[in-house]
């Protein structure tokens, strides 16, 4: 299990703790086993199939574009696993939805970006590099 973390807005949605928690929560119900990183907001490994998934949460902040953009630069920068499945965890607002329309589909998919989705209710939805 990762390192206990603090967050500076919390662990409500749609703060990063919240969706940091929903996705720890989702990927381990899914069978998965998670791995401290300091640099990755979440990884984790699943023991049967091992396939391995690197993860950036951002949640709502007072400058969302700015925060996104970085998160974008942290995953990409952290890619050195071409058989790792990599993705950008965020709250299932429309602010962050706007922010991943920006980028163009061509772009997310050679970079194999998934988007997981993070709802009120704490569910996540994953959305392929290919369907984004």
């Amino acid at each position: 299990m990762p390192a206990t973390r603090s967050y500076k807005r919390g662990f409500e949605f749609p703060h990063e703790g919240f969706v940091q928690r929903a996705i720890e929560n989702y990927f381990t119900a899914a069978g998965f086993q998670l791995t401290t990183d300091n640099h990755i907001d979440l990884q984790c490994v699943h023991p049967v199939t091992s396939e391995t998934w690197h993860i950036e949460a951002k949640g709502v902040t007072t400058q969302i574009g700015l925060d996104f953009r970085t998160c974008v630069g942290q995953l990409v920068q952290g890619m050195h696993s071409e058989s790792a499945k990599y993705a950008i965890a965020i709250p299932d607002t429309q602010a962050y939805q706007a922010q991943v329309a920006k980028l163009k589909p061509w772009v997310v998919s050679r970079l194999g970006i998934h988007w997981l989705f993070v709802s009120q209710d704490g569910s996540v939805r994953i959305v392929a590099p290919s369907v984004a």
